[in-house]
């Protein structure tokens, strides 16, 4: 599922580690160094061949190691059938007994 995340002074491109009606967890490689995390973010959500969708997220949380920088970005306005798609895609992969994504 490919996540394209705009912020203050940054675009990234990246895919997500997991996902739920709630947010959306991503592995960033290069970290955001120099880039304004803490005003929201526009999210273009890219789930299998649905069409993508635009929301606004809020970075809530991050885990460092030496080699991975992962985020968790808080949907802010999920409209009914976006929450729908999200829904359907984790029940998909639960039914499937996969993990997300």
């Amino acid at each position: 599922m490919r996540v394209d995340v705009m912020g203050s002074g940054f675009l990234e491109v990246l895919f997500a580690r997991d996902i739920s009606v709630g947010g959306v967890g991503v592995f960033v490689p290069h970290d955001f160094v120099g880039c304004n995390t803490d005003n929201d973010v526009e999210l273009i959500i890219t789930i299998g061949s649905a069409r993508p969708f635009k929301t606004r997220g809020r970075i809530r949380h991050r885990s460092h190691s030496e080699t991975a920088h992962f985020y968790g970005i808080e949907f802010l306005d999920l409209r009914p059938e976006q929450r729908a798609l999200i829904e359907d895609y984790v029940s998909s992969c639960s039914r499937r007994g996969r993990e997300l994504p």
